[in-house]
């Protein structure tokens, strides 16, 4: 009579919230900064033609539920140029996308063939899901709650726009919509944004209609950062951006509308000019006669993609005071700085090397000598 018993090898992920990125608010202040100083060491050795292959045999499984240019590009090629490699994958070309396969089957496999895992979708209980079945880290690409990768290149940008200032002396006024919870729900950056300078101990003001106002569950969320990294971050929530103008040092912009609105909200056109738009514009657009206000060296910003004349005009959009073009072009520092600080490992040491490359090499000679 045989007994059966339970395999033993069968094993479970055992990785928390904070072993991934969903957030910057599930990690420390201390990780937040030493992502930012390792995103500087790879940009000065970026500017001096050095690309330290890091994270040589390294794998980043990049899975895009939505389309993508900004991010996709800057970790394919950070990964590129740290050594490693960046496998894009969709859901048309995996049995998970065409119903053949559970979320949790799809995230046990490819989670043990790669070194971390990329997602973004706009679903986030998709990229939740994923998180609670995987064996790599998991990093949120941009969803509709949260953009972890797109603030660190922003507040690095920030640190390079007035270098030697502290956080603590920073103001960041967000015009626009701030409200991550309204019907529109289109404002990840902003939340990310709002969590990390409470993180930081930055001040961050929020200048939006009172429709578009931060709710209290991410303000308490706001103070609760501040509270725990003992930052001493302030948040300001206003409806009149000339309250606050002089006092700001970034003013960033958000898209007012974008493709496919009314598809996502179910308003017609005219539902939504009155629903968003006239809400929003002019009054909130950052123009020439803002900047006057302001001062001389603030900085703009927008995530991009943007829509000119609309949040940001042209004018300023190419102006002297834009970060625009340095903002997106750190994206790609910045995603290097997130690979290097999560996927990093001390390689193995050369006789290790050499004792394995051995086995295998004798293994191959003996199948030749057949």
């Amino acid at each position: 009579m045989y007994t059966i018993t339970k395999p033993s090898y069968r094993v479970n992920p055992n990785l928390t919230m904070s072993d991934h990125v969903l957030d910057w608010q599930y990690r420390t202040q201390d990780e937040v900064l030493k992502v930012l100083e390792i995103t500087k060491l790879l940009k000065d050795a970026h500017k001096q033609g050095v690309k330290p292959r890091i994270l040589e045999g390294k794998v980043l499984g990049m899975l895009f539920f939505e389309s993508s240019l900004r991010t996709r590009v800057s970790f394919e090629a950070a990964m590129s140029e740290l050594g490693g490699h960046a496998e894009f994958l969709t859901p048309k070309t995996m049995h998970v996308g065409q119903g053949n396969e559970s979320m949790r089957d799809t995230a046990e496999v490819l989670s043990r063939m790669v070194d971390a895992i990329l997602i973004r979708a706009e679903d986030d209980s998709v990229t939740k899901e994923f998180a609670k079945y995987s064996y790599c880290p998991v990093f949120d690409g941009g969803g509709m709650s949260y953009h972890p990768s797109q603030v660190i290149a922003d507040v690095f940008t920030m640190m390079e726009h007035l270098p030697g200032v502290p956080f603590s002396e920073m103001t960041v006024m967000f015009m626009g919509d701030n409200n991550n919870d309204s019907m529109f729900a289109c404002v990840p950056v902003q939340r990310s944004l709002m969590n990390i300078c409470a993180m930081l101990g930055m001040t961050y003001i929020a200048c939006s209609p009172k429709e578009f106002q931060p709710t209290q569950e991410d303000i308490n969320t706001f103070w609760r950062l501040a509270t725990e990294n003992n930052s001493g971050a302030k948040i300001i929530v206003t409806s009149e951006p000339d309250d606050y103008i002089a006092q700001a040092d970034f003013l960033v912009g958000e898209v007012f509308t974008f493709k496919g609105m009314q598809e996502h909200t179910g308003l017609s056109d005219e539902e939504l000019r009155v629903a968003r738009w006239d809400k929003l514009y002019p009054k909130y657009q950052i123009n020439k006669e803002l900047l006057a206000k302001a001062k001389p060296n603030v900085g703009v910003m927008h995530c991009m993609p943007g829509n000119r004349d609309e949040e940001i005009t042209s004018e300023v959009w190419d102006g002297p005071n834009s970060l625009l073009f340095e903002e997106a072009e750190n994206r790609l520092h910045a995603q290097k700085g997130i690979c290097a600080w999560l996927m990093y490992s001390p390689k193995p040491s050369p006789e290790l090397i050499a004792y394995h490359t051995g086995k295998v090499e004798a293994a191959l000679r003996n199948t030749l000598a057949y």
